[in-house]
């Protein structure tokens, strides 16, 4: 899109410079500025300096020239000049000579020695350090020079040699782009490296400018503007002129390409025409310092640059805000200005990421929205008076808005910022959350306001999310409420979870108010889900006895609790005797189906209570069982209060259940038992059971005395049947003696220690003979031979008794 960026005035024309008629036919070849003063070349050899300066007419405009202050004639046409300010000189190529002449006064300085120079240029990105060595590149006869220029010598640095001669070339670096026949080339002047880049259109002059460091403009072919690094390619996109260019310049942003129709202005940003000024055949056209200059072959012509700043506010006004963003981004900005600019840039960017969203740019929007940290609040603001006609647009807008709001939600916003975001996300997770699932998730640890959340909570229907979300801020009190209005069915929430959830709340908040207030309604749906509320961890501060007069309604679940109890070691008495009157009075209830699952649970578990609880009232549950319904547990309870007798006579006579009184007795871990066991078992109204006495006295002989079992066993009984409990008694019996053996062994050894003895004077050793002295060390046997401690490992006598041998 088009936009004005340069004015144009006119400046004068050539022959109003002149004072002679004959000096007035001439025309302007080649243009260039240094300060306030504009050098004009020309066809038949004529050099003018001329000044200029503002205008009080014109605001920011330039005057019009109207003569010239100095003159320097040649003896033809100058083709080529350029000023250098540090040398105050001024450099022209004319008759293929370069010459110096004095910048202000224009006489001749020096012609240099080199002939057949074709073109030049002077290197604004010197590798000299020296501010007064001037570098410039020349074209000559198929060779490049490379120069240094002072103020009093030229010395030629290196001469390269080429195919053809060089038509023109511009230098940057140690990088010279040159044209030369019908190719476009790079040479690096330092190592010599040459690459041919590509063809030049022979329908168009071939034209090379520097654009920036690095970077050249080159006339390709196609009437394509293709920019080139020094590495030899490119990294942007061509300028597409419109029209054959004879003269290229360049004011950052634009490119200035002049063609016989006139001047077209191509921005670098986006390589697109952005003004055309027609005026016909102008020839040559200069930028220095931001003065811009064109001519046609008699008139001049002053490009007046628009400041940025106006362009940006034209561009706005129009509402194109894309080409402001670019143009404020590419503009030259003072290291004054260049704070209050990023400012500017970033409210910028920000409009613009708002016009590309309202414009369905969706991708486009969500990267510059990143780039600039726009505040939620505007795209909140902007999707919700936002309306889309298409409906496949909406539904992109709003995974666009669903997606910026979750990336924004995690970034370090302020706390009105995070507050608008999570309000927003939780009104479309609320109207689109099918599941609940992510709901859910997000409610716990939302940052919005309370009332505003519970209101959208409601307005949806989600009655167990607006509890989920009292409970995670700690009101528990309208958690339950809720939930128990939906346990009713007061009020329906397809994602409640049921009562088993409230029941786990519950054991969560810990508080015991709430559960003797909420807990009712769990217990008359699920006890056994009731009890649980009971014996959390939280809970263990409430007083047994306070749950178990509660639960008393409710007879699974105080069954439960009173399990939890013993489990957990408590040593009320009544707790273990009205679980174990609970066993009974449930086993009673199931008495007609004693295959039943249940059933049997609950006699192992009465069972087992009845053997390992030290807190049971005996003599009640004996009480108790003291019917035909529970002749093993009453047997068991028997044992507990030592009646052994009655315990295994219940075993054996009434339930003829052998398995039972064993394990009766193992349980009791009391030889009496056994024997009791022995004694039962072996009457002639039990000779069936003979076999398996003899079986336990092989396999449990340990636990039997041996003699209590020997006589209860029957006359009639044959040695070789009660065999291996025989030979277990006899290997006791050994057993006994060798340990009496060797407890009197002992005996005799420490009695052996302590008694004191004499040596007489006569006393000698018995194996040697040699009589002891008192410094000699000694061993006495327990035969009492006395002999030297050398002489006892000898092997005449016995280490353990003394004797000889």
């Amino acid at each position: 899109m088009s936009i004005q960026a340069f004015d144009i005035i006119f400046a004068g024309n050539l022959p109003s410079f002149f004072t002679d008629a004959s000096s007035s036919a001439t025309s302007i070849t080649c243009l260039e500025i240094c300060g306030d003063f504009l050098y004009l070349g020309c066809k038949e050899g004529c050099l003018l300096r001329c000044s200029f300066q503002k205008s009080c007419l014109l605001p920011e405009q330039t005057v019009i020239i109207t003569k010239a202050i100095n003159c320097y004639s040649s003896n033809s046409a100058i083709t080529q000049m350029k000023a250098i300010s540090a040398l105050n000189q001024l450099l022209i190529l004319s008759n293929e000579t370069l010459a110096i002449l004095d910048l202000e006064t224009l006489t001749l300085v020096r012609t240099l020695k080199f002939k057949s120079v074709t073109c030049f240029h002077l290197n604004e990105n010197p590798l000299s350090e020296d501010p007064f060595t001037i570098e410039i590149c020349a074209g000559s006869k198929r060779k490049i020079l490379f120069l240094h220029l002072s103020e009093e010598d030229v010395k030629l640095v290196k001469e390269v040699s080429t195919s053809l001669t060089p038509s023109t070339l511009v230098i940057d670096g140690a990088h010279i782009c040159f044209a030369m026949g019908f190719k476009y080339c790079m040479l690096d002047i330092l190592s010599g490296d040459f690459q041919q880049l590509f063809d030049i259109d022979p329908q168009q002059p071939p034209l090379i400018h520097r654009v920036s460091k690095g970077e050249f403009l080159l006339n390709g072919p196609g009437g394509l503007g293709v920019f080139v690094l020094s590495q030899g390619f490119s990294d942007k996109p061509p300028i597409n002129f419109s029209s054959p260019v004879s003269a290229l310049a360049f004011h950052h942003p634009y490119v200035i390409a002049v063609c016989r129709q006139g001047i077209g202005f191509y921005s670098i940003i986006d390589q697109q025409c952005k003004q055309t000024i027609a005026i016909d055949n102008v020839r040559s056209i200069v930028n220095g310092d931001g003065q811009v200059f064109a001519s046609t072959q008699i008139d001049l012509f002053a490009l007046l640059s628009i400041s940025w700043e106006t362009q940006f506010e034209k561009l706005l006004v129009e509402n194109r805000m894309e080409e402001a963003l670019e143009l404020a981004k590419n503009a030259h900005i003072s290291s004054k200005e260049r704070e209050q600019h990023q400012h500017m840039l970033i409210d910028l960017e920000k409009k613009v990421a708002l016009q590309r969203f309202a414009s369905a740019r969706f991708s486009d929007a969500m990267e510059m929205f990143e780039t600039c940290n726009i505040d939620p609040h505007e795209v909140i603001s902007l999707y919700h008076n936002q309306i889309f006609s298409e409906e496949d647009i909406r539904r992109k807008a709003l995974f666009f808005f669903v997606d910026f709001l979750q990336r924004w939600r995690i970034k370090n916003l302020t706390s009105d910022q995070k507050t608008a975001v999570d309000m927003a996300l939780l009104k479309y997770l609320a109207k689109n959350d099918q599941e609940g699932i992510e709901l859910f998730n997000f409610i716990v640890d939302c940052h919005t306001e309370p009332n505003e959340t519970c209101d959208c909570l409601k307005s949806y229907g989600h009655f167990h999310c607006l509890a989920t979300y009292y409970a995670s801020r700690q009101k528990w009190e309208e958690a339950f409420c809720i939930w128990d209005r939906l346990i009713k069915s007061d009020i329906e929430d397809s994602h409640f979870s049921g009562y088993s959830h409230v029941a786990e709340q519950l054991m969560k908040c810990g508080d015991i108010s709430l559960v003797w207030r909420f807990s009712g309604e769990i217990l008359k749906r699920d006890e056994e889900i009731g009890a649980k509320i009971f014996t959390s961890e939280k809970l263990a501060c409430v007083m047994p006895r306070a749950v178990i007069d509660y639960l008393r309604n409710y007879p699974r679940s105080l069954r439960i609790f009173l399990e939890f109890l013993v489990d957990k070691k408590n040593d009320e008495e009544s707790v273990h005797t009205q679980l174990a009157l609970m066993y009974i009075d449930d086993i009673n209830c199931t008495g007609l189906n004693r295959n039943n699952p249940s059933h049997r649970l609950t006699t192992n578990k009465l069972r087992s209570l009845l053997r390992t609880s030290q807190k049971l009232e005996l003599t009640k549950l004996l009480e108790k069982l003291n019917t035909p319904g529970f002749p093993h547990e009453h047997a068991i309870v028997c044992g507990r209060l030592g009646q052994h007798s009655a315990a295994i006579n219940t075993f054996i006579n009434l339930l003829q259940d052998f398995d039972a009184a064993e394990e009766y007795c193992a349980c009791i871990e009391d030889p009496k038992a056994w024997n009791v066991l022995l004694t039962a078992c072996v009457t002639e109204a039990h000779n069936q059971m003979f076999d398996r006495v003899v079986d336990l006295l092989r396999r449990r002989s340990h636990q039997f005395d041996v003699s209590s079992a020997l006589l209860c066993l029957p006359d009639s009984t044959r040695f070789n049947v009660i065999a291996p409990f025989i030979n277990f008694a006899v290997r006791e019996v050994e057993k006994g003696l060798q340990k009496m053996d060797n407890f009197s062994n002992k005996y005799e050894l420490i009695r052996l220690k302590t008694e004191t003895f004499s040596i007489q004077n006569a006393s000698y050793c018995c194996v040697c003979k040699k009589k002891f002295v008192a410094t000699d060390g000694f061993v006495r046997y327990p035969n009492g031979v006395l002999t030297h401690v050398n002489c006892a490992t000898n092997r005449q006598i016995c280490p353990l008794t003394g004797h000889l041998i």
